[in-house]
């Protein structure tokens, strides 16, 4: 019988339904009882929420339902106090854990009962530093190498990450990115460091999303403006001074979204709190139209 592997699981909320909470907390926590019980796996989960709410989402009655719905899987609550974004509210909820992996999710995904075996898979080999969850019902567009399962970067929506190399890069870099690209400026970090990412397709998990009678994305507005603001801090930061330049002058003829994010990246540079620059090999920033990797789809 191998060591005791702990991974901690988290998710920072915001004006979240309470609803799908639980229904995320009750999959979460039959998957690590099927991954003991069934694949014989010497697993420790956790399950850590932080709030970035102007006030507590929960109060005591609910969070007590939590960790009855959550059983024998420990279940912690904070309060930030203040809206951290994504990047800095999972930097916050990764402080404190010293276990094997931290796994970055967002609070309505649910995952299937075989994931954590299917998810440890690829850990097998040392070099790969961070595994992607599949979403259903809509796959991300990334493209992978089926053998392998290396891609480009990996999403903030469901990864395990290695914890040592979580630390290692100094994980989000929550001072540039607010909401959007920070799991991308991550991963190409890792990949700098001389790690390997991977897809799991046998990984599956539920995230639902709202979509258009076409089919399409439906952002809110504030998706579309940090959205707008972290591509041009993508190219600002990983040295793409071409892809820079079009995205500023594109901008500048766009909507509410594109000008807001245009003043921000002014606002930023006037004051010098633009990133520092990586100009790293195109091998680990890869930027393709619109994207930062390869798509599986053509649209």
């Amino acid at each position: 019988m191998g060591p005791m592997v702990r991974i901690q699981a988290q998710a920072v909320l915001y004006h979240n339904d309470l609803g799908s909470i639980r229904q995320t907390l009750r999959a979460v926590a039959n998957a690590a009882r099927y991954a003991r019980e069934q694949r014989g796996l010497e697993i420790a989960v956790s399950m850590a929420y932080g709030d970035s709410g102007e006030t507590p989402l929960p109060d005591e009655q609910e969070l007590e339902l939590w960790r009855e719905i959550a059983g024998d899987m420990p279940v912690s609550y904070r309060h930030f106090g203040f809206n951290a974004g994504s990047a800095h509210g999972q930097n916050l909820l990764a402080e404190g854990f010293d276990g094997d992996y931290v796994l970055i999710m967002n609070p309505d995904v649910k995952p299937c009962p075989d994931f954590f075996h299917q998810m440890l898979q690829p850990f097998g080999d040392e070099k790969v530093a961070a595994v992607e969850a599949r979403q259903c019902p809509v796959e991300h567009h990334k493209d992978y190498d089926p053998a392998t399962g290396r891609t480009d970067w990996c999403t903030g929506a469901c990864t395990m990450i290695r914890n040592r190399v979580f630390r290692e890069v100094g994980g989000f870099d929550w001072k540039t990115f607010f909401l959007y690209c920070d799991d991308v400026d991550l991963s190409w970090r890792m990949k700098l460091a001389g790690y390997t990412l991977v897809y799991q397709p046998h990984a599956m998990v539920y995230h639902a999303k709202e979509l258009s009678g076409e089919g399409g994305w439906m952002p809110t507005r504030a998706e579309m403006v940090y959205s707008a603001e972290a591509a041009l801090l993508m190219a600002w930061k990983w040295g793409d001074d071409k892809r820079l330049g079009q995205l500023l002058e594109r901008f500048k003829r766009g909507g509410e979204a594109e000008k807001l994010a245009l003043q921000s990246y002014r606002k930023r540079k006037r004051e010098g709190t633009l990133p520092e620059k990586i100009r790293a090999d195109r091998r680990v920033a890869t930027f393709t139209g619109n994207y930062y990797g390869k798509n599986r789809f053509t649209y």
